[in-house]
């Protein structure tokens, strides 16, 4: 056991560190491999993240290929012409803000709602919650002030 270690006292033990080259033996290109490699993996072993063309994955998924299972491409990313049913593309929604969307769900209207449909819609919640069409009651008073709120940002926006 005690022949597997240097016992070197401090000031020694420096001396050694500082001259010691781990370097010591390689060739100018051999450094530059080493040096490069640490650089993409900090030093350390890597694999490849793949199974082989001739591992059992790789068979299992060509089988299901073949038989027209598990493999599905409805988008059509992959330009085979999908498995999947062919949809028509579906209409670009509208690019809202957070508080436009917000204000939209607390009118109860969806994302493609249009002015006339807003307005109507305003119209006919404050015409049901408004405390004189109520008697009097102010229960719904909050969710009065919200849609008025909801509203006078819709219409900031230009969406009115």
């Amino acid at each position: 056991m005690l022949s597997e270690h240097y016992w070197f006292c401090q000031p020694h033990a420096a001396e050694y560190n500082r001259n010691w080259d781990f370097f010591a033996g390689m060739s100018e290109g051999e450094v530059r491999k080493r040096q490069q490699d640490d650089l993409f993996t900090g030093g350390r072993p890597t694999w490849e993240m793949k199974a082989g063309r001739f591992s059992r994955e790789a068979a299992s998924f060509t089988a299901k290929v073949h038989k027209g299972e598990g493999y599905r491409d409805p988008f059509n990313l992959f330009g085979r012409g999908g498995a999947g049913p062919k949809r028509a593309p579906e209409p670009e929604a509208r690019n809202i803000g957070k508080i436009e969307r917000n204000a939209l769900a607390e009118l109860d209207l969806d994302v493609n709602a249009d002015g006339p449909k807003i307005r109507a819609r305003y119209t006919e919640l404050v015409r049901r919650l408004h405390p004189d069409s109520n008697g009097g009651d102010r229960a719904g008073e909050q969710r009065l002030q919200k849609v008025i709120r909801a509203y006078q940002s819709l219409r900031k926006a230009g969406m009115v």
